[in-house]
């Protein structure tokens, strides 16, 4: 039997100033730019086969900018991934899939498996300008929709994040 991987508690802040306090953080790791992200687990509700709620855990990536550790609350023994010069970058790289035979394109995560041999790399910035062409999807299936559809958003009713 395998251990769990290590956790801890932390607060998570949201974007309209409410805290939500005991999230799971699970692990951290440097982005070739230095900046650190870090995983987290959200305890949510979901819809339960046959009807009814049942407990699940929203996971994602965040800053520190969005966390807050709890006071007494040791996080040193959480798994972290600095980047090394030698370190490939695996976050963060997209996947373009479609417009081929009047499939619309969609937009993946490296990594989907829900993208075929057809797909071809793109950079974040590549990848935000296809998502803003009609016809184009964000990947429900892997980060591109969570990860990118946000960002494509943001400023567009008028106000910040």
């Amino acid at each position: 039997m395998t251990e769990p991987s290590p956790s801890a508690p932390i607060t998570l802040l949201l974007p309209d100033g409410q805290a939500i306090e005991r999230v799971r953080l699970y692990e951290r790791e440097q982005l070739d730019t230095g900046l650190w992200m870090y995983r987290i687990g959200v305890p949510l509700w979901q819809t339960a086969v046959g009807g009814g709620v049942e407990p699940a855990e929203y996971s994602t990536w965040v800053t520190a900018e969005q966390l807050r550790p709890l006071p007494g609350v040791d996080l040193g023994g959480i798994p972290a991934h600095p980047r090394t010069r030698t370190s490939v970058p695996n976050r963060w790289a997209w996947l373009l899939d479609g417009r081929t035979h009047g499939r619309p394109a969609t937009v993946h995560a490296e990594g989907c498996s829900g993208a075929t041999a057809r797909a071809h790399p793109l950079g974040t910035t590549q990848a935000l300008d296809a998502l803003a062409c009609p016809g184009t999807t964000a990947c429900t299936t892997c980060d591109a929709a969570e990860t990118l559809l946000p960002i494509l958003a943001h400023g567009q009713d008028g106000r910040s994040v």
